[in-house]
């Protein structure tokens, strides 16, 4: 194999995390309109509609990077995940 195909194949490794990832934390960018200033409300373990689209299917949390939400909001998401896991809203492993 040669270098050049060495390197692509290594690019193309990390590639399906930038495919996936979503538009990124609407608290970190300037321009807000009405429907994003909502949807960074809905960061509580009360709403699991957001919480469900950060968790793997076995119940795993997504990284930062394929989530595409900031550290802080990470932060957040996790501790609401805790709480409504242990409320019993959601399950443990899936």
């Amino acid at each position: 194999m040669s270098r050049a195909a060495q390197i692509r194949k290594r690019k193309n490794k990390f590639r399906k995390f930038t495919e996936r990832r979503p538009r990124g934390c609407c608290r970190t960018q300037e321009q807000l309109n009405d429907k994003d200033k909502e949807k960074c409300k809905l960061i509580d373990y009360k709403f699991l509609e957001p919480l469900q689209k950060v968790v793997t299917g076995q119940g795993k949390l997504f990284s930062r990077k394929r989530s595409g939400y900031c550290a802080n909001c990470q932060k957040e998401v996790k501790l609401a995940i805790k709480r409504a896991r242990y409320m019993g809203l959601m399950p443990y492993v899936g």
